[in-house]
């Protein structure tokens, strides 16, 4: 067990806290999906715990001396399954639109997976996810969102296949 420590903290340790705050608060309201879908099972690593790791590692910044979480390059999920090309979204009167390419039949893509859309208001600190509304086939989707998130959403699209055992990998919708 570590003992505590009379030492002040050096800079490179209040810094690695101050990423691991960071990032365990932007991940605990995903850790349903995180622990489902992020990768494969590594024993004693969870997949929480892998996608902590990827996101300490790959999406925090330093920017004027704080941290902050670069969002095109955070992955919720880790998957197989082919995330189709999203041709357009956009945010507008509470709702989400979105359309897409539909690549059904191409590797494992199938016409049943469902479009799952997550969406993280960067005001209000919150996530929205809006789950098994549509399926891939569809090739766009309307979906409500709240109401006072008119700005500064971040939407990634992850895709679950019928069976709720298979996913893609998250994808950057973008900042919308």
């Amino acid at each position: 067990m570590p003992k505590r420590s009379g030492k002040a903290a050096t800079e490179g340790q209040l810094l690695q806290r101050a990423k691991f705050k960071l990032v365990s608060q932007f991940l605990v309201p995903l850790n349903q999906l995180t622990g489902k879908y992020f990768g494969e099972y590594q024993g004693a690593r969870s997949r929480t715990n892998l996608a902590m790791s990827y996101q300490l590692l790959e999406t925090v910044v330093e920017k004027d001396g704080n941290v902050e979480i670069d969002y095109a390059k955070v992955v919720i999920t880790k998957g197989v399954l082919p995330a189709p090309t999203i041709t357009d979204a956009k945010v507008e009167g509470g709702k989400l639109s979105a359309n897409w390419k539909s690549d059904a039949g191409i590797g494992l893509a199938k016409e049943d997976d469902n479009m799952m859309f997550i969406v993280y208001n960067k005001d209000h600190h919150q996530f929205y996810v809006i789950d098994a509304q549509v399926q891939r086939k569809a090739q766009s989707v309307s979906a409500s969102i709240p109401a006072e998130w008119v700005k500064n959403n971040v939407v990634w699209l992850v895709i679950v296949d019928a069976k709720k055992k298979l996913s893609s990998t998250s994808a950057y919708v973008g900042a919308i």
